[in-house]
């Protein structure tokens, strides 16, 4: 069985407001997705794609491309919290319904929470119950909850993530390089999530300045600056043991978070990398299904 492969916006660098540099144009970088050989992405950061889910799913089809997975942010610890949380996860939800995809990716903010702070435990309390009412609510619309560790959220550290594996039951996206800055190995990290893997994030990156973001020795802006994720064989990660390992029922999204500091020339910059990853990709598969 070969996984399903999609593509994600922040490849190309779209993070909004030209946070990391420049914004490529919405056109080219639909138009390049499917020039490399993809026929599916995430849907982005909020501005994108058009706000309404049908207008977002039509102008995905004139490309040829469908709508998998899209994430969504909130706070849930804090007292009082989850109200707000759960509406602001419907509407992303609903929207992520209507635009055809099938996976909500799920980034719990930090709040009021201090850099390295560590979670109380009503705090943590409060996640886990939020992130299984999240679950909840994600299968009600027909969805599946992939939880996203992720720098700068509440799920950094491979301590964060064995925590609410232990006291939760939702589901999971597994993302080789935020795992790895978290110190956690892959295969531990199946092992524990088991068949609660919902979304895969296949990226490399240099491991040493990946694990300083989790420690916070560099922001996460900085560290995208300095090229923290790179191009699949260009970085630190074992991917032809770790491709192997991972399960093929969920998608597979190809992912670099790069900032462009100029337009490139068409068929250079993130469409390069794209092609090159996606090369990769299919040469590890290849290989491990021989």
């Amino acid at each position: 069985m070969e996984p399903r492969i999609a593509a994600t916006p922040i490849t190309w660098g779209f993070v909004g407001n030209n946070r990391w540099g420049v914004d490529l144009s919405q056109e080219r970088i639909l138009s390049e997705m499917v020039q490399v050989g993809f026929s599916a992405t995430e849907s982005g950061v909020p501005g994108f794609l058009p706000h309404d889910g049908v207008e977002a799913r039509t102008l995905l089809e004139k490309h040829g491309l469908r709508a998998t997975s899209g994430p969504v942010s909130f706070v849930i610890h804090e007292e009082g919290s989850r109200q707000s949380a759960l509406e602001t996860v419907r509407k992303a939800g609903e929207r992520l319904v209507s635009m055809g995809g099938e996976v909500l990716i799920t980034v719990p903010k930090p709040g009021n929470r201090k850099s390295g702070e560590r979670l109380d435990e009503d705090s943590w309390k409060r996640l886990c119950e939020g992130l299984d009412a999240i679950e909840k609510l994600c299968r009600s619309m027909g969805l599946e909850q992939a939880l996203h560790p992720h720098v700068g959220s509440l799920v950094e550290t491979k301590e964060d993530m064995r925590r609410i594996m232990e006291s939760s039951a939702c589901g999971w996206c597994l993302d080789t390089a935020h795992i790895a800055s978290g110190d956690l190995d892959p295969g531990d990290f199946l092992a524990m999530a088991g068949d609660r893997v919902a979304l895969i994030h296949i990226k490399d990156l240099n491991l040493d300045l990946g694990r300083k973001m989790v420690q916070h020795e560099i922001a996460f802006d900085a560290a995208i600056k300095e090229k923290v994720f790179v191009p699949l064989g260009d970085g630190d990660l074992d991917l032809s043991g770790i491709i192997p390992l991972l399960p093929k029922e969920p998608w597979w999204v190809l992912e670099q978070d790069q900032g462009i500091s100029e337009l490139p020339e068409d068929g250079s910059g993130p469409m390069a990398d794209a092609r090159t990853s996606l090369n990769v990709l299919r040469g590890l598969l290849g290989s491990s299904n021989g």
